[in-house]
């Protein structure tokens, strides 16, 4: 019912704009899409990521509003937002979709920081451009171009960074080298190796169970055939491994660990066709995108195993255009993937009793086909972005089904008045089922009889206040924004190799947001609360999603104390809070205790010394031992707990020729 009503809504309003559109044109009014939330979640530069030395995922996003993420160790972090974990979340780099879980005790998320042009998170499921199964949002990843490096003039030209992070004795370096052939071929390589030792978490425990190598690689040709046509092609390799525990996210130990690796290899083709003409601007992407994990033979107590290789496989495309016509900016297009999962081995599983076990399993695979159109029109003091997806979902390899919805969006912002602007949105959420953990995948995984795609609807207001005169600032802006989503049969792919439907989950939380820009001086202050409800499907029992009664609140000043130097501060803290969690049948109450942590970093570049940078900064500046309340083991009763990191001193230094 409620699905109806909002199509019946969203074309009504699409043919009531038709008729006011009709005399009005874009060049005539003001197309004004900037919003509080832009400034904070879509504008992470690479500039800023060195600027604050980030070298895993969680130096990535620390920053943005109604994002946490847990974890001490690279491959243990895990990603929530808005309440729900990037399971329910759709991650792109350079448009190539990263898919699946491979183990239910590290993260999914492989990124190295140092290859990253830019990082933007999309909240919210409210728009038909960002690819399928999204729930809570969106991850796009972008990395770098040879253009982000050249100088006008310069056809070649290298940069090398060195630095160290007395947290996890991480030892890191990074070559990259690029060049201009002539005025249609650029190119750019870049290499790092970063290798960590010891962890020691907040308090002073210190534990080598985590130790482990990163190595990871870019390498990317951009040819511009001419003013219209553009084509690059890269490929990106992140490999990080060690003799470290298997379960990344549990508490570290002093014993000796078996090899084991988490590697990302990614193909991206990009063609933008461009020409001077306002109907067309096509955009294509088509990517080969695998992640796997790498286990070295063991020994157990009652069998031996060869090594083994546990593989997600994304294959795919977008292709696009958006057409520019009166009040209409116009984008429509289609996109696929192909996403399939397997286990591998050098040999047999073979007991000590004499029998042999194939360990080679080919598992699940899913074929994703979409339509999908958005349309931005520009009305006066409104903004209207009317848009919809169709998806078509097959499941295929062990499994069997199709599932196909129609998913509408909305979203509209309208200026009140110079400073004030009001917005909402509207989401409907689709989501085919999910391939379960590759790590869990057996020979004797089977099929649920009622697999279930994810379906529901998300919910926002809210308004922009613009401060800029009132504060005589450069820029300023507060933004407030309440949201609410339900998502029924939901299912997480931690153990599920059956596709089972285990919930309906309703989240619901608010944003508050605040920037604020003068001269030298710039800061970012911003609010967020999670809570929700789950039902669980076959008892009827509800309870408290995991992520429920958190608030996070976070705060960044940079000020630029002189001409070679500036410096920034960081603070987060989350008050204590309890949740009810229902496990083994029952209802338990758990208490998370209250932590507030304290980052600083400086950023010097000496006149004397020419494309030398020096940077310097301490992160968890008071050593404080703790644990995300998003983390594994988060409640106090915990003896099995992630904490993270402790006082981190960090140094680096760059230097260009």
């Amino acid at each position: 019912m409620k699905l109806k009503i909002a199509k019946t809504v969203a074309a009504l309003l699409l043919a009531n704009v038709s008729v006011l559109a009709e005399s009005t044109h874009l060049d005539d009014v003001n197309v004004n899409t900037t919003t509080a939330f832009d400034a904070q979640i879509k504008s992470i530069s690479s500039q800023e990521l060195e600027d604050k030395q980030a070298s895993d995922v969680k130096d990535v996003l620390k920053s943005i509003p109604s994002v946490d993420v847990s974890g001490d160790a690279r491959y243990a972090q895990k990603i929530y937002v808005r309440g729900l974990d990037d399971k329910s979340s759709n991650i792109t780099v350079d448009g190539a979709k990263v898919g699946g879980q491979l183990f239910h005790h590290s993260g999914d998320q492989t990124i190295d920081p140092s290859l990253l042009k830019i990082t933007s998170v999309e909240l919210g499921p409210n728009s038909a451009l960002s690819g399928s199964g999204v729930i809570n949002g969106s991850f796009v990843y972008e990395t770098k171009d040879p253009s982000d490096f050249l100088e006008p003039g310069e056809v070649f030209g290298g940069k090398v960074t060195l630095g160290y992070q007395s947290g996890y004795e991480r030892k890191t370096g990074t070559v990259a080298v690029f060049g201009r052939v002539n005025d249609k071929l650029e190119f750019v390589g870049m290499g790092t190796i970063s290798d960590d030792g010891t962890l020691r978490i907040g308090g002073g425990e210190e534990f080598t169970s985590k130790e482990s190598t990163l190595k990871s690689g870019l390498a990317k040709i951009v040819i511009k055939a001419n003013d219209y046509n553009t084509i690059k092609l890269s490929y990106n390799k992140y490999e990080d491994g060690g003799d470290r525990q298997l379960s990344g996210e549990k508490v570290g130990t002093d014993d000796e660990e078996d090899y084991n690796s988490i590697t990302r290899d990614t193909f991206n083709l990009n063609y933008e066709y461009k020409p001077d003409n306002e109907l067309v601007n096509i955009k294509a992407n088509a990517y080969y995108n695998e992640q796997y994990l790498t286990r070295e033979a063991t020994s157990e107590a009652t069998y031996e195993e060869p090594e083994r290789e546990y593989k997600n496989t994304t294959v795919g495309y977008d292709l696009r255009n958006t057409s520019l016509s009166g009040i209409h900016k116009i984008t429509y297009g289609t996109d696929y993937t192909h996403e399939e999962q397997e286990r591998s081995a050098d040999g047999y599983r073979v007991y000590t009793t004499g029998v042999t076990e194939d360990l080679n399993i080919s598992g699940g695979e899913i074929d994703n086909r979409g339509l999908y159109i958005e349309d931005e029109m520009a009305l006066n003091r409104l903004t209207l972005t009317l848009g919809a997806r169709y998806d078509y979902h097959e499941l295929g390899g062990i499994y069997d089904g199709t599932f196909k919805e129609l998913s509408p969006k909305l979203k509209a912002k309208y200026q009140v008045n110079d400073e004030l602007s009001l917005k909402t949105a509207y989401g409907h959420i689709f989501k085919g089922p999910a391939l379960g953990e590759t790590t869990a995948l057996t020979s004797t995984s089977t099929q649920d009889d009622e697999v279930s795609a994810q379906i529901g609807n998300n919910f926002e207001v809210g308004f922009d206040y613009n401060l800029t005169n009132a504060l005589n600032a450069d820029y300023s802006i507060f933004g407030f924004n309440v949201y609410r989503y339900n998502v029924d049969n939901y299912s997480y792919p931690t153990k599920n190799n059956s596709l089972t439907s285990e919930s309906d989950v309703v989240i619901w939380g608010l944003e508050t947001m605040f920037s604020y820009e003068k001269d030298k001086f710039g800061l970012n202050a911003s609010h967020s609360y999670t809570d929700g409800k789950e039902k669980d499907l076959e008892s009827g029992t509800t309870y408290d999603p995991k992520a429920a009664h958190i608030h996070l609140f976070k705060i960044a000043l940079n000020y630029q104390l002189l001409k070679e130097l500036k410096g920034s501060y960081s603070t987060q803290f989350v008050p204590g809070n309890s949740w009810t969690e229902y496990t083994s049948s029952a209802l338990v109450e758990y208490e998370r205790g209250g932590y507030a942590t304290h980052d600083v970093d400086f950023t010097y570049k000496p006149t004397s010394m020419k494309n030398t940078t020096f940077n310097f900064g301490v992160g968890n500046i008071f050593d404080k031992h703790y644990v995300s309340h998003n983390g594994f083991g988060s409640q106090s009763s915990s003896t099995n707990r992630n904490y993270d990191v402790g006082r981190n001193v960090k140094l680096q230094l760059s230097y260009r020729f």
